[in-house]
């Protein structure tokens, strides 16, 4: 199912829509540590899928929704039958939303959607995945429109359940729009000064919370805490810095916003599955393949 493997990076043909990538894959093969510049959407149609990535083994069920954020290293174990959907897509064209570009932001290094804790938006998304299949292997005109359509409206679903837990309900809708525009300023406040030394305190009064409400809010309205989102951001700043070898581990360390290299090493080894020097090493081998 890999088209185009470079060292372990795969280049994803998307040739019959401009953005998006599906396969309804049937294979039993199993794919080797690899990542992709878009984002991969897997969910299982009949039999279990076991994904690895972030440092996690996770074994997926028939409508379990998985998205691998872009750029995060992942295999593949597959079981001898079964069938499932796996969609790349180009996060490009949805991120002149900005509601869309907060999302994407708090789904690394990935996101699951049991079908067991949330049956009802499970199989709204799996259904629009069908829809999106149907169009994707179809003759109809405006096929790549409608895939485009379906894809973001896939997003806005997920989007809002994850912007409305249980306890905002009871919140007016006014309300929860104000607190949705103001989390999406803070978490871009995040992405621009997180190798700063930023602490709770400081980022709280930035939103205009005291420190324990604003730690609930982001948690009910991003599903990860502020710590772990800031530390995310560090681990993408730092991917980055490691595709350039003058640059040694330790200066990517301090540059990235960490206080030790052993402090570096240990989260970077935890959220990617490899140590940074390994990872700079995957790019190596992808630059000379």
């Amino acid at each position: 199912m890999i088209e185009k493997l470079h060292g372990t990076r795969e280049t994803v043909d998307f040739s019959v829509a401009n953005s998006v990538r599906l396969y309804h894959n049937e294979s039993p093969e199993c794919f080797p540590p690899h990542w992709h510049v878009p984002g991969e959407i897997i969910s299982p149609i009949k039999n279990t899928y076991q994904v690895t990535t972030g440092g996690k083994t996770l074994d997926l069920s028939p409508k379990d929704i998985l998205i691998v954020a872009p750029g995060e290293l992942h295999s593949i174990i597959a079981p001898p039958t079964g069938a499932r959907y796996i969609v790349n897509f180009d996060t490009s064209p949805y991120e002149r939303f900005q509601d869309l570009t907060f999302l994407f932001s708090t789904m690394s290094p990935f996101y699951l959607l049991r079908r067991e804790d949330n049956p009802q938006l499970s199989s709204a998304l799996f259904s629009l995945l069908e829809q999106i299949e149907g169009e994707y292997f179809g003759e109809g005109i405006y096929r790549e429109s409608e895939i485009s359509s379906l894809l973001l409206h896939f997003f806005v679903l997920l989007g809002r359940s994850r912007g409305s837990s249980e306890k905002l309900q009871g919140t007016a809708l006014s309300k929860q729009q104000e607190y949705s525009d103001r989390f999406m300023l803070i978490c871009s406040y995040i992405n621009t000064h997180c190798t700063e030394n930023l602490s709770l305190e400081q980022i709280a009064e930035q939103a205009g919370f005291s420190k324990y409400h604003f730690s609930r809010l982001f948690k009910e309205l991003t599903g990860t805490t502020c710590h772990n989102y800031l530390i995310n951001r560090r681990i993408l700043f730092a991917q980055t810095l490691l595709m350039d070898s003058s640059v040694s581990i330790t200066e990517v360390a301090m540059r990235s916003g960490f206080n030790s290299l052993a402090t570096f090493n240990r989260i970077f080894k935890t959220q990617m599955g490899c140590t940074p020097s390994e990872y700079r090493k995957l790019g190596a081998d992808i630059c000379h393949s």
